[in-house]
């Protein structure tokens, strides 16, 4: 793995001298288990893949003294969705007997000299909106570290809003063709990235927040495991296979889903996998389900919370502001008839 310069300067220097005994951040311990880095979303901007590459290299990331815990993950084991949960749902304790998991793996760090700890969870950023629930987590975690690191990367928001729409019909939570009414859903405040920056910052201090911009040409490599890396102080690893994760579905296989979703079959999980990989193999057309003048009207809404949320939280040596091209949204959202759906997936591949 080799280090890699970001604009402004590396955020944080993973180097440390000597390894002292743990005494947990209020009792300034100096160089125990010195970081707890907090990647905290926001959803849709690559989260699964830094999830994924972290937890299928656990063991590697010890060897270079980043610890990423098997505690509070979910069964699949890549995100910690259990310690945002307790965090919300009040079950976040120092209690010995309902944290014996995390404590006896934190041991076993310590004992082999990691300094670093990395959380990943995009429902820090999705669904803690309460100053309280943040506050626990803090609390949970102070004893732990010498100090945090709280990790946010903010995508434009009319291509967040389109690509939840996206994982909206792919997982049968919608039937609605149109990408605005997730807005009412998922609420303001999720898409407001300075409010979900100001509740962090005030609980964890704004010179704990390292925020980035999800544009490819803002990213390390262009890539979001790579940049994450950067900001973190691990070295890139160039032998890293570059996949992507949750891959944009194509406006054809987005049509057929938002069929079954309608129909009586939405709960057949076999067909909707066998429609998805169907649609890959096809390829198809990248068509958000959000014209061009819808975009421009809902980025507006944004203008001046975008002003100051750059002005607060982003190096001006990285950007100053999101990409003002809309050049990938339609002017019309095409709207395809059931025959041509069935004719983009039952023909042969092309």
């Amino acid at each position: 793995m080799g280090a890699v310069a970001l604009a402004g300067g590396p955020i944080f220097d993973a180097e440390c001298e000597t390894a002292l005994p743990y005494r947990g951040l209020n009792g300034k311990n100096g160089c125990g288990m010195t970081l707890c880095i907090l990647h905290i979303g926001s959803e849709k901007t690559g989260t699964s893949s830094i999830q994924k590459y972290f937890g299928d290299h656990r063991e590697a990331l010890l060897k270079e003294g980043f610890w990423y815990p098997r505690s509070f993950a979910n069964t699949g084991g890549n995100v910690h969705l259990k310690l945002s949960g307790a965090a919300m749902s009040g079950t976040l304790t120092n209690d010995p007997a309902a944290t014996g998991e995390f404590r006896s793996e934190y041991e076993k760090a310590i004992k082999a000299g990691i300094r670093t700890t990395v959380f990943s969870s995009e429902f820090f950023h999705s669904q803690m909106r309460d100053p309280a629930a943040v506050a626990r987590l803090r609390e949970f975690l102070a004893p732990f570290f010498d100090r945090f690191l709280v990790v946010y990367y903010a995508r434009r928001q009319d291509h967040l809003l389109a690509s939840m729409h996206s994982t909206a019909v792919r997982g049968a939570w919608t039937t609605n063709r149109a990408a605005l009414p997730v807005y009412d859903s998922k609420g303001h405040h999720y898409f407001d990235h300075l409010a979900v920056c100001d509740l962090w910052s005030g609980l964890f201090g704004l010179e704990n927040m390292a925020c980035r911009v999800y544009e490819r040409d803002r990213l390390v490599n262009g890539d979001i495991v790579d940049d994450f890396s950067a900001v973190i102080g691990l070295g890139i690893d160039e032998d890293r296979e570059r996949v992507s994760s949750n891959e944009s579905l194509s406006l054809e296989t987005m049509s057929a889903l938002l069929l079954l979703n309608g129909s009586r079959h939405k709960d057949n999980e076999d067909l909707r996998r066998k429609l998805i990989a169907s649609g890959k193999k096809r390829d198809g057309r990248r068509v958000p389900m959000l014209t061009k003048a819808e975009a421009r009207t809902f980025m507006a809404r944004f203008d001046e919370s975008n002003r100051a949320f750059f002005r607060k939280y982003i190096d001006p040596a990285l950007a100053t502001g999101f990409s003002g091209d809309f050049a990938s949204f339609p002017e019309t959202v095409p709207e395809l008839s059931a025959q041509e759906i069935l004719d983009f997936i039952f023909a042969r591949k092309r």
